[in-house]
């Protein structure tokens, strides 16, 4: 989702996402679901792409599909190439975070210690007694779909299914031994989905959640990164006190539906 300087680097995210990402999507055939219809998109010439993104080997504009990018300004070529196929398009642009030790791997010229807050960044400690560190099961997928943004229906929590079986997940189990505050991550290696009961909220939950996922995932080796909300100042707040670098570059995604 950002542009990597140097083929050493690309090849350190390509060795690490084939070593760490299942082929876990490939037996997901459903040309009516976005949500598992996805396409990440890297152009050089962003201006001059759209007969290569019309091309039914690049992607199958017969199907429910949703594109994502770093690039926002492919927005006009898929607007048009959208059109031109009687699409609708929604066009999302959000943050893009990036955690400091991946930075410092992949891009270090965008790391600046001056640009960090004071700290360690580690979150402030939380009531162990009375929440509990654990993962999702299948079982609490509505749950993650009351909450996910681009959720709430039948669709997306088969998605959230799979990704719970499939990926590593997070969560901080209440009183009553229930989820109260839980992070996934999806197929492109993405910390996604992240949610609070809002009886729970403001006590530092999810940040928690968020740097034992992160701290986990460095561990084995994942480039880590995340979008928000432009509006979203809490997620913001949280993610720069966890020493998650914010990048030049947004977090695009255009949901294209055939009319």
């Amino acid at each position: 989702m950002f542009q990597l300087q140097g083929p050493q680097l690309l090849q350190m995210l390509e060795k690490s996402l084939r070593k760490f990402l299942p082929e876990s999507l490939k037996e997901m055939v459903d040309n009516w679901d976005h949500y598992i219809n996805t396409y990440q998109i890297y152009s050089k010439d962003p201006k001059n792409c759209q007969e290569l993104l019309g091309s039914p080997e690049v992607i199958n504009w017969k199907q429910h599909l949703q594109i994502q990018s770093s690039q926002s300004n492919l927005n006009e070529v898929i607007q048009s190439l959208a059109a031109s196929k009687s699409f609708k398009v929604k066009h999302t642009e959000r943050f893009l975070y990036v955690v400091a030790d991946t930075v410092k791997k992949l891009i270090p010229s965008l790391f600046d210690v001056k640009n960090l807050p004071p700290g360690d960044g580690k979150p402030k400690a939380i009531n162990q007694e009375m929440f509990k560190l654990s993962s999702l099961d299948v079982t609490h997928a509505a749950l993650v779909n009351k909450f996910w943004h681009f959720g709430g229906n039948e669709k997306s929590q088969r998605y959230i299914e799979r990704c719970i079986q499939k990926f590593p997940t997070f969560c901080l189990l209440g009183p009553e031994g229930n989820p109260v505050c839980w992070d996934l991550m999806d197929q492109t290696g993405e910390i996604r989905m992240a949610g609070t009961l809002p009886e729970y909220r403001k006590q530092g939950l999810i940040s928690y959640v968020v740097y034992i996922q992160t701290q986990a995932l460095n561990n084995l080796g994942f480039p880590i990164y995340s979008h928000t909300d432009k509006n979203n100042k809490i997620m913001q707040k949280m993610s720069y006190n966890l020493h998650h670098i914010r990048m030049p570059c947004t977090w695009n995604q255009w949901n294209c539906v055939p009319l």
